[in-house]
């Protein structure tokens, strides 16, 4: 038991620890893209306004800057399936007085789900920037003022690659097939959110019908 319950503080200051990592990544990643700034603000407010997001906050600081944790309680607990379970619980330490009193499996899991939901809203409000499968249609070029020979360009193919194929949807949805590699983390979405992120060519609309939010395009 001792050993597990070492081993369950350490797996929750490393998800600590990477959650945070996740906000920075985002703003990294989309700190150029034309309308972020404002965009995230509001998300930003929302997690300060968050109980559990300002817990995890003062949690990381606790763990990576003092060395503290504050997972050291727990308890068994059989389930209707008549299997015990070792459940583990924040105590509340001098830097940290309020913990969550949900279980830390549960804190983490929820948590978590409040960061990728904020991905997906990323993802959403900025597909063009995001997906390559979005940034590589036509209605994205247009907005570039760029054609599809600049396209075949950028992918490292002659220009004018796939002149010849009619229509010109058809050489865009060329290009997206097999050059491209859309969103990596759909089964994140599909297991926590029961969501998925579409490109272009996953509906039978038309690909300039983008989901909801893509009036930003890619810079």
């Amino acid at each position: 038991m001792r050993v597990r319950f070492f081993s369950a503080q350490c797996f929750a200051d490393a998800f600590t620890s990477a959650a945070r990592t996740i906000t920075f990544a985002l703003q990294s990643v989309c700190d150029e893209i034309p309308g972020f700034k404002e965009w995230y603000s509001e998300r930003q407010k929302a997690l300060k306004d968050d109980p559990l997001a300002r817990f995890f906050h003062r949690y990381r600081t606790a763990s990576v800057h003092v060395g503290d944790t504050v997972v050291r309680g727990g308890a068994t607990e059989t389930g209707p399936d008549g299997i015990t379970r070792v459940l583990y619980f924040f105590i509340e330490v001098s830097d940290i007085p309020d913990p969550p009193a949900e279980d830390v499996y549960g804190a983490c899991r929820t948590f978590f789900v409040t960061l990728l939901r904020l991905v997906l809203d990323m993802y959403k409000a900025f597909p063009f920037a995001i997906d390559d499968r979005w940034y590589f249609t036509q209605e994205n070029f247009e907005h570039l003022n760029k054609s599809i020979e600049d396209a075949e360009e950028e992918l490292g193919f002659p220009r004018g690659w796939t002149n010849g194929i009619a229509p010109l949807e058809t050489r865009w949805r060329l290009l997206r097939s097999n050059h491209t590699s859309g969103c990596e983390i759909q089964s994140l979405f599909e297991e926590y959110l029961g969501e998925r992120f579409p490109g272009p060519d996953d509906s039978p609309k038309k690909e300039a019908d983008a989901p909801p939010g893509t009036d930003n395009v890619a810079i």
